[in-house]
């Protein structure tokens, strides 16, 4: 019963820290895209942006289907 527990633990620590590190890693990808095709946009926050708002989702999606 208490290995369970500790399971139950580390799933939403996991999921707790998808929660944060996907959107951060959403926005980075969109800072590397912004540079490598920098003259494809004319205002670079709506690919960070965007990017960050991507990895929201995920985020959203994964805790959904893990929770």
């Amino acid at each position: 019963m208490a290995r369970n527990h500790q399971n139950g633990i580390r799933k939403d620590n996991l999921l707790t820290w998808l929660g944060y590190a996907l959107p951060v890693l959403g926005g980075l990808l969109g800072v590397a895209y912004v540079n490598v095709n920098y003259t494809d946009f004319i205002n670079p926050v709506w690919a960070i942006g965007g990017g960050a708002v991507l990895g929201w989702i995920a985020a959203r999606l994964l805790r959904r289907v893990l929770g």
